[in-house]
């Protein structure tokens, strides 16, 4: 009896052993995330006959209006008027009057891209997941979303 009850008991053990093996998901990496991001953007794009450039990030972008001021580097703080939206068109985000940020505190897409901008030019961002805010949520940003940023650069702030 008790050699059963072992039997039994290493029976049990092995297969909820490999049951729960099999049902961990292994975290999906940067690469794979971005190839999926930059899928959904390039149908969007193509959806909607956007012609957007491909920064080497692969960050896809539009420069709506050239600017003829300073740019950004890392360090400065920026002062933006800009939207965000869902790929899906739902705004999560803006700021209408103009507001400081230091550059190098933003998400990734925005220290990428900004300081590409000159003051007074305007920039349309397509912007991956994993150049924003990945698998967190954030308010009204829902895990892996891809945003659109409408920014315009107002003014370089040399800290």
């Amino acid at each position: 009896m008790r050699n059963l009850t072992l039997t039994i008991s290493i029976l049990f053990l092995g297969t909820t052993i490999s049951c729960l093996e099999s049902s961990v998901t292994q975290p999906i990496t940067f690469e794979d995330q971005l190839s999926k991001d930059l899928e959904i953007i390039d149908a969007y794009l193509a959806e909607n006959e956007i012609t957007a450039e491909v920064h080497s990030s692969d960050i896809r972008y539009v420069i709506d209006e050239e600017g003829t001021g300073d740019s950004p580097t890392a360090t400065d703080s920026v002062k933006v008027i800009y939207e965000a939206r869902l790929l899906e068109g739902n705004a999560v985000d803006s700021n209408v009057e103009g507001i400081t940020f230091k550059l190098n505190q933003l998400i990734l897409a925005w220290q990428i891209m900004i300081p590409l901008m000159s003051e007074g030019g305007k920039m349309t961002i397509y912007a991956p997941s994993v150049y924003c805010y990945g698998n967190v949520r954030r308010g009204a940003i829902p895990p892996n979303a891809n945003l659109i940023f409408d920014i315009e650069l107002v003014e370089v702030i040399r800290d």
